[in-house]
């Protein structure tokens, strides 16, 4: 006896509700799927018939707007909200509501839409307070309040506005060029490393809030490593600035714009250890998320 007879006299032998409810559970291979379905056919039963009558019982939580975790036949978990049952009714609709907090592009905020087959979910547990949860409930996922668009904008103004300054007012003074180097890179750097910031991928390079719960406990360690990089600009300026008279003179000929070459070096090695800092600074807070999140 092949496989296919076996199976037709297996199904020929089952009782109508026993052959609904194998329908209703799916999972067939394509040959039992067309064996089964013949058999259904000669009893004048139908596959929707099976699933309206044999729904399973995880369907009875999953109302439509309803925020939970679902758990497919392989194991994977997905935060979702139901949308509803498609017309056929084999399939759930859902909003995939990512888990994820930060990636290269930036915030993982965007829902995605999903049909799941009945078969393929083993359970659906509602959580009506998800979205609440970490990390959706991350402040660093939401867009900036008025409070913090302030706080941005007078940094970025002071940064910008406030650094023509700082060239202008310390020159002749002892120390005057350090000094405004100093207060400029830290407002780069408080900047950059908290402000939400385009990139050459398209994408943004997500921002970091001060109240977040999983930044807040890194800014001691921020705070030192800003203070190790000030007292190196300062130590690395002063020693450029003493070596100077010693230079060659063309290293004091001033370009079209009116910076010298000296003035160039000098303005690179600042940028340069403000980026450094600013990269490793993101890094450790993105790090402090995905701990957090685990």
């Amino acid at each position: 006896m092949t496989d296919t007879e076996a199976l037709d006299e297996h199904y020929k032998a089952l009782r109508d509700e026993e052959l609904l409810k194998l329908a209703a559970e799916g999972g067939f291979t394509a040959e039992a799927e067309q064996v089964l379905g013949k058999e259904l056919a000669r009893r004048n039963l139908m596959f929707d018939e099976a699933k309206r009558h044999f729904a399973p019982e995880w369907l009875d939580k999953a109302d439509v707007g309803t925020f939970g975790v679902l758990t497919l036949a392989n194991g994977e978990r997905i935060n979702a909200q139901v949308v509803g049952l498609n017309e056929v009714g084999d399939r759930l609709s859902v909003q995939v509501i990512p888990s994820e907090g930060f990636t290269r592009k930036g915030l993982r905020t965007r829902r995605s839409h999903r049909y799941i087959p009945l078969h393929r979910i083993a359970s659906f547990e509602p959580q009506p307070h998800l979205i609440e949860q970490w990390p959706f409930s991350d402040p660093c996922r939401h867009k900036s309040s008025g409070p913090r668009l302030l706080l941005m904008s007078a940094i970025f103004l002071c940064m910008t506005v406030g650094s023509m300054l700082l060239v202008v007012l310390p020159r002749g003074t002892t120390y005057g060029l350090q000094v405004a180097s100093l207060i400029f890179y830290t407002l780069c750097v408080l900047f950059f490393t908290f402000a939400t910031t385009g990139s050459r991928g398209g994408g943004n390079v997500p921002g970091y809030k001060f109240t977040c719960p999983a930044v807040e406990p890194q800014i001691p360690r921020l705070l030192w490593r800003h203070l190790i990089c000030l007292v190196a600009l300062f130590v690395l300026e002063t020693a450029a600035l003493a070596v100077h008279p010693h230079l060659p003179d063309w290293l004091n000929i001033p370009d079209k714009k009116g910076f010298t070459p000296f003035e160039i070096a000098l303005m690179f090695l600042g940028i340069g250890l403000a980026m450094g800092q600013i990269l490793t600074n993101k890094s450790l807070l993105n790090r402090a998320h995905r701990e957090f999140s685990a």
